[in-house]
Protein backbone atom coordinates (compact mmCIF):
# COMPACT_ATOMS: atom_id res chain seq x y z
CA UNK A 1 0.00 0.00 0.00
CA UNK A 2 1.28 3.56 -0.89
CA UNK A 3 1.36 4.43 2.98
CA UNK A 4 3.71 1.48 3.85
CA UNK A 5 6.38 3.11 2.12
CA UNK A 6 7.06 2.92 -1.69
CA UNK A 7 5.02 4.31 -4.73
CA UNK A 8 5.32 2.76 -7.85
CA UNK A 9 6.34 5.31 -11.01
CA UNK A 10 5.46 3.84 -14.18
CA UNK A 11 7.73 4.57 -17.47
CA UNK A 12 6.55 7.86 -18.95
CA UNK A 13 5.65 8.18 -22.24
CA UNK A 14 6.49 10.99 -24.70
CA UNK A 15 3.85 13.54 -24.82
CA UNK A 16 3.00 16.85 -22.37
CA UNK A 17 1.13 15.20 -19.63
CA UNK A 18 3.69 12.58 -19.46
CA UNK A 19 6.20 15.00 -19.34
CA UNK A 20 5.21 17.14 -16.85
CA UNK A 21 4.47 13.43 -14.48
CA UNK A 22 8.49 13.34 -15.13
CA UNK A 23 9.40 17.03 -14.28
CA UNK A 24 6.73 16.81 -11.25
CA UNK A 25 8.41 13.86 -9.94
CA UNK A 26 11.78 13.29 -10.83
CA UNK A 27 13.39 10.52 -8.93
CA UNK A 28 16.22 8.42 -10.31
CA UNK A 29 14.68 5.20 -8.47
CA UNK A 30 11.60 3.46 -9.77
CA UNK A 31 10.54 3.83 -6.34
CA UNK A 32 9.96 6.79 -4.16
CA UNK A 33 10.30 6.05 -0.53
CA UNK A 34 8.08 8.41 1.78
CA UNK A 35 9.32 9.16 5.51
CA UNK A 36 7.17 8.77 8.55
CA UNK A 37 6.07 11.75 10.27
CA UNK A 38 5.47 13.80 7.24
CA UNK A 39 2.26 14.41 5.59
CA UNK A 40 1.63 13.62 1.80
CA UNK A 41 -0.48 14.51 -0.83
CA UNK A 42 -1.40 11.68 -3.09
CA UNK A 43 -1.24 13.01 -7.18
CA UNK A 44 -2.21 11.19 -10.17
CA UNK A 45 -1.40 12.42 -13.66
CA UNK A 46 -3.45 10.55 -16.62
CA UNK A 47 -3.55 7.48 -13.78
CA UNK A 48 -0.20 7.50 -12.96
CA UNK A 49 0.66 8.38 -9.70
CA UNK A 50 2.58 9.76 -6.78
CA UNK A 51 3.09 11.95 -4.13
CA UNK A 52 4.06 15.35 -2.77
CA UNK A 53 5.07 16.25 0.69
CA UNK A 54 3.80 19.31 3.29
CA UNK A 55 5.52 22.26 3.56
CA UNK A 56 3.63 24.62 5.20
CA UNK A 57 -0.16 24.96 6.05
CA UNK A 58 -1.53 28.47 7.38
CA UNK A 59 -4.90 29.27 8.52
CA UNK A 60 -5.91 32.99 7.09
CA UNK A 61 -8.81 34.97 8.19
CA UNK A 62 -10.83 36.06 5.04
CA UNK A 63 -14.88 38.35 4.80
CA UNK A 64 -15.82 34.92 4.46
CA UNK A 65 -14.40 33.60 7.76
CA UNK A 66 -10.97 31.15 7.38
CA UNK A 67 -8.97 30.26 4.63
CA UNK A 68 -6.12 26.65 4.59
CA UNK A 69 -3.39 27.81 2.83
CA UNK A 70 -1.04 24.70 1.89
CA UNK A 71 1.73 24.20 0.29
CA UNK A 72 3.06 20.79 -1.08
CA UNK A 73 6.34 20.23 -2.61
CA UNK A 74 8.07 17.62 -4.62
CA UNK A 75 12.13 16.89 -3.97
CA UNK A 76 13.06 18.97 -6.46
CA UNK A 77 10.73 22.18 -5.49
CA UNK A 78 7.54 21.84 -8.02
CA UNK A 79 5.17 22.98 -5.60
CA UNK A 80 1.73 23.06 -5.09
CA UNK A 81 -0.35 25.99 -3.09
CA UNK A 82 -3.78 24.68 -2.19
CA UNK A 83 -6.18 26.80 -0.52
CA UNK A 84 -9.59 25.42 1.18
CA UNK A 85 -9.07 22.23 -1.39
CA UNK A 86 -8.37 24.88 -4.64
CA UNK A 87 -5.22 24.94 -6.71
CA UNK A 88 -4.02 28.38 -6.38
CA UNK A 89 -0.62 28.24 -7.99
CA UNK A 90 1.93 25.77 -9.89
CA UNK A 91 5.12 26.08 -10.21
CA UNK A 92 7.51 24.02 -11.58
CA UNK A 93 5.10 22.02 -13.43
CA UNK A 94 5.18 22.25 -17.87
CA UNK A 95 2.17 24.32 -17.20
CA UNK A 96 2.00 26.81 -14.38
CA UNK A 97 0.01 29.03 -12.70
CA UNK A 98 2.40 31.72 -11.61
CA UNK A 99 -0.35 33.47 -10.00
CA UNK A 100 -4.42 33.91 -9.15
CA UNK A 101 -6.72 36.54 -8.10
CA UNK A 102 -10.35 34.85 -7.31
CA UNK A 103 -12.84 34.93 -4.49
CA UNK A 104 -14.45 31.56 -4.86
CA UNK A 105 -17.78 30.80 -3.08
CA UNK A 106 -17.51 28.92 0.30
CA UNK A 107 -17.92 25.12 0.41
CA UNK A 108 -20.94 25.87 2.65
CA UNK A 109 -22.13 27.83 0.81
CA UNK A 110 -22.90 26.28 -2.68
CA UNK A 111 -23.27 22.52 -0.35
CA UNK A 112 -26.27 24.70 0.89
CA UNK A 113 -27.64 26.30 -1.83
CA UNK A 114 -30.13 25.33 -4.40
CA UNK A 115 -28.85 27.66 -7.22
CA UNK A 116 -25.76 27.82 -9.13
CA UNK A 117 -22.97 29.88 -7.84
CA UNK A 118 -20.95 31.93 -10.38
CA UNK A 119 -17.68 33.55 -10.14
CA UNK A 120 -14.49 34.99 -12.14
CA UNK A 121 -10.91 34.11 -11.53
CA UNK A 122 -8.04 35.95 -13.20
CA UNK A 123 -4.89 33.71 -14.10
CA UNK A 124 -1.06 34.72 -15.13
CA UNK A 125 0.05 31.24 -17.07
CA UNK A 126 3.17 29.87 -18.25
CA UNK A 127 4.50 29.11 -20.65
CA UNK A 128 3.03 31.73 -23.52
CA UNK A 129 3.73 34.34 -20.41
CA UNK A 130 -0.43 34.62 -20.83
CA UNK A 131 -1.17 37.54 -17.82
CA UNK A 132 -4.94 38.05 -16.85
CA UNK A 133 -6.60 35.18 -18.45
CA UNK A 134 -10.12 35.39 -16.94
CA UNK A 135 -12.42 32.45 -16.31
CA UNK A 136 -15.85 31.82 -15.84
CA UNK A 137 -16.47 29.23 -13.24
CA UNK A 138 -20.13 27.89 -12.29
CA UNK A 139 -19.83 25.75 -8.89
CA UNK A 140 -23.11 23.66 -7.73
CA UNK A 141 -23.88 20.63 -5.76
CA UNK A 142 -23.61 17.38 -7.32
CA UNK A 143 -24.07 13.88 -6.99
CA UNK A 144 -21.44 11.33 -6.33
CA UNK A 145 -19.92 9.54 -9.03
CA UNK A 146 -21.28 5.63 -9.58
CA UNK A 147 -17.69 4.61 -9.14
CA UNK A 148 -15.92 6.36 -6.10
CA UNK A 149 -12.42 7.06 -6.32
CA UNK A 150 -10.21 4.74 -4.01
CA UNK A 151 -10.40 6.16 0.02
CA UNK A 152 -13.55 8.19 -0.74
CA UNK A 153 -15.87 8.35 1.88
CA UNK A 154 -19.50 6.99 0.86
CA UNK A 155 -20.74 9.65 2.42
CA UNK A 156 -18.48 12.83 1.05
CA UNK A 157 -20.58 15.30 -0.59
CA UNK A 158 -19.47 16.88 -3.96
CA UNK A 159 -19.31 19.97 -5.71
CA UNK A 160 -18.70 20.41 -9.63
CA UNK A 161 -16.99 23.68 -11.04
CA UNK A 162 -18.14 23.81 -14.85
CA UNK A 163 -15.05 26.39 -16.10
CA UNK A 164 -15.10 28.30 -19.37
CA UNK A 165 -11.69 29.15 -19.97
CA UNK A 166 -9.18 29.30 -23.21
CA UNK A 167 -6.63 26.91 -24.32
CA UNK A 168 -3.23 27.40 -25.43
CA UNK A 169 -4.52 28.32 -28.58
CA UNK A 170 -6.55 30.76 -27.75
CA UNK A 171 -9.63 28.92 -28.32
CA UNK A 172 -12.70 27.97 -25.94
CA UNK A 173 -12.11 25.42 -23.69
CA UNK A 174 -14.51 23.60 -21.47
CA UNK A 175 -14.22 21.85 -18.57
CA UNK A 176 -15.35 20.39 -15.44
CA UNK A 177 -13.87 19.77 -11.80
CA UNK A 178 -14.99 17.42 -8.93
CA UNK A 179 -14.19 18.03 -5.31
CA UNK A 180 -15.44 15.66 -2.97
CA UNK A 181 -16.14 16.83 0.76
CA UNK A 182 -16.31 15.63 4.17
CA UNK A 183 -16.44 17.35 7.62
CA UNK A 184 -15.53 20.67 5.92
CA UNK A 185 -12.41 19.46 3.66
CA UNK A 186 -11.85 18.90 0.48
CA UNK A 187 -10.50 14.64 0.62
CA UNK A 188 -10.46 14.03 -3.67
CA UNK A 189 -10.54 16.66 -6.53
CA UNK A 190 -9.66 16.40 -9.97
CA UNK A 191 -8.70 20.06 -10.81
CA UNK A 192 -6.97 21.47 -14.32
CA UNK A 193 -3.79 23.62 -14.72
CA UNK A 194 -3.92 23.18 -18.52
CA UNK A 195 -5.43 20.71 -21.38
CA UNK A 196 -2.55 18.96 -21.26
CA UNK A 197 -2.17 18.94 -17.06
CA UNK A 198 -4.92 17.84 -15.37
CA UNK A 199 -4.64 16.28 -11.99
CA UNK A 200 -6.18 13.91 -9.12
CA UNK A 201 -5.58 14.74 -5.67
CA UNK A 202 -6.00 13.24 -1.98
CA UNK A 203 -4.50 14.17 0.84
CA UNK A 204 -2.97 11.03 2.82
CA UNK A 205 -2.41 12.10 6.05
CA UNK A 206 0.90 11.68 8.36
CA UNK A 207 2.70 8.19 7.23
CA UNK A 208 3.11 6.26 10.42
CA UNK A 209 6.05 3.58 10.98
CA UNK A 210 5.31 0.62 10.32
CA UNK A 211 4.78 -1.70 13.53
Amino acid sequence: MLLCGVVLLWGCRSNPTYDTLTTLFPWRAQYAAVHPGMEYLWVSVDGRASVMALGERTVQSTGNGRQVHERWYTGQGEMLLVVDGRIQQAIGFTHEWRGQTSTPPTWASVLQSSREVSWRRSLDMMPGYRYNLTDNITSYKTTPPKRLPEGVSPQAQWVADLVASKGDDGLAWWYLQKFAMLDDRVVYSEQCIAKALCLALRPLGVVVPAP
